[in-house]
């Protein structure tokens, strides 16, 4: 009769088919495949088998009782075995329970087989089960030795990045965060555990809080930007939130990740800047005005929001230009930018759209004498005098007025009317304000000198 060594030998497929039939109801699903799994749990019985047989060939030698003292092998093998198991994404209630699933395909099999259970037969179990022990003790050892030192390795990794990164639980109170996220939030990160997020980042927690209850409800993870500080020390952060899952699935905590994404932002901002405003005047210029105009025809059509479109076209300049030079009429167009922009409302929009035209886009107006006032009040600023530097100028405009709906109820029609409506001001004599609206139009002309420069 084959003693138990030479038995698991003999019956190893038969032993290793019963432990995944056990190791069913057992093991959870993992990463491990079957392949994976079988080839560890056949050489941890090989080495146990050879563990077994050393204190038999001692006690031969000796005249002793057989006990397995020697876990030099086991251990060695238990030790990889742990390493692997844990690189395989098992925990350590998984590698207890391949070793029980182990121990019982064997004991199963080999008292079933078994007429009867002889003393030696009993004592070959005893030792098995030592074996089974010690292989047990060793792996799961040298599992906790390797998972502390992934932490710690991982720990030491997130603490010096450069990224503020934090853990926080459920409730919003922060478990873990590195040396970034205490700059960040501008405490020692010694006393960031147990604080609540929301009390340390005030400013971002309305648009963080939704994300976050979102990350824990879906349990998926969402990215985003937020702002923290104002104005010179205005910051942006690209974020991302995902959901820490225990095991059974539930969300338990929050990790986010933020990069401050500042310089790219002002890059950006920066780009969009000079492609939506005019260099010289810093106004809007032609293709923000037009977005502005049709979002506002938009907004109008929805709500019946009046509002006025005026076009603006500066008289004389191109003498001021000719006979002072291009300096004094860029000066002279951004001064004039200045006094129209002072006569309108901070929520009006005033664009430069090329040369010396100008538009304002007025909101919430329909009083059509309260408008050519306003208008007339541009058509004052403008007309005083510049200082050029070498010498001052004088110069008047003329503003033509066209209203959202009565003159067009679109962009393009109003821009028309508008620019229609100023060509009529010039027509009537120049400086002065002229509504696409079939009124008389509003004269007031200061004296103007005969020449449009002085010394």
């Amino acid at each position: 009769m084959l003693n138990l060594p030479e038995w698991i030998l003999a019956n190893m497929e038969a032993v290793l088919q019963e432990w995944e039939d056990n190791a069913k109801d057992l093991l959870p699903d993992k990463s491990a495949s079957k392949v994976e799994r079988r080839d560890h749990a056949k050489a941890m019985l090989v080495t146990i088998v050879r563990e077994i047989e050393r204190p038999r060939a001692e006690q031969q030698r000796d005249g002793q009782a057989a006990t397995a003292t020697n876990p030099s092998e086991t251990s060695k093998s238990a030790r990889e075995h742990g390493q692997e198991r844990r690189k395989l994404g098992l925990d350590i209630v998984d590698l207890a329970s391949e070793f029980f699933a182990l121990r019982r395909s064997v004991v199963e099999l080999w008292t079933k087989g078994a007429q009867e259970l002889t003393l030696p037969g009993l004592n070959e179990l005893v030792l098995f089960d030592q074996a089974i022990d010690q292989a047990l003790l060793g792996s799961i050892e040298s599992f906790t030795k390797e998972k502390e030192k992934q932490e710690r390795s991982f720990v030491s990794m997130l603490s010096e990045s450069p990224d503020p990164t934090y853990l926080v639980d459920v409730s919003g109170r922060i478990v873990f965060a590195n040396i970034a996220t205490s700059v960040l939030l501008g405490k020692p990160v010694e006393q960031l555990p147990g604080v609540a997020l929301a009390d340390l980042w005030p400013e971002a927690h309305h648009d963080l809080h939704s994300q976050f209850e979102t990350v824990i409800e879906m349990k998926k993870t969402l990215r985003g930007e937020v702002t923290a500080g104002t104005g010179s020390e205005k910051h942006w952060y690209e974020y991302i939130y995902s959901p820490v899952l225990d095991a059974r699935g539930s969300v338990e905590a929050v990790a986010g990740v933020a990069r401050d994404i500042t310089k790219r932002r002002n890059a950006e901002l920066e780009v969009w800047h000079h492609a939506n405003y005019d260099l010289l005047t810093d106004l809007p210029n032609r293709r923000l005005f037009r977005d502005r105009l049709d979002q506002q025809t938009r907004h109008s059509e929805r709500t019946g929001a009046p509002f006025t479109l005026l076009f603006i076209d500066l008289d004389n300049f191109k003498e001021v230009n000719d006979v002072m030079g291009h300096e004094a009429g860029d000066q002279l167009l951004k001064q004039a930018a200045k006094r129209i922009l002072g006569s309108v409302r901070d929520e009006d929009t005033v664009a430069r759209l090329s040369g010396d035209e100008f538009t304002v886009i007025l909101l919430d107006t329909a009083d059509l004498g309260q408008i050519e006032l306003l208008a007339q009040g541009i058509i004052n600023e403008l007309a005083k005098p510049y200082d050029l530097g070498g010498g001052t100028s004088r110069i008047s405009g003329s503003i033509g007025i066209a209203r959202y709906p009565q003159d067009g109820d679109r962009p393009d029609q109003l821009l028309l009317h508008a620019d229609q409506a100023m060509y009529r001001a010039k027509k009537n004599g120049r400086n002065q304000v002229h509504s696409f609206t079939q009124t008389p139009p509003h004269h007031q002309k200061p004296d103007l000198p005969q020449s449009v420069t002085s010394a």
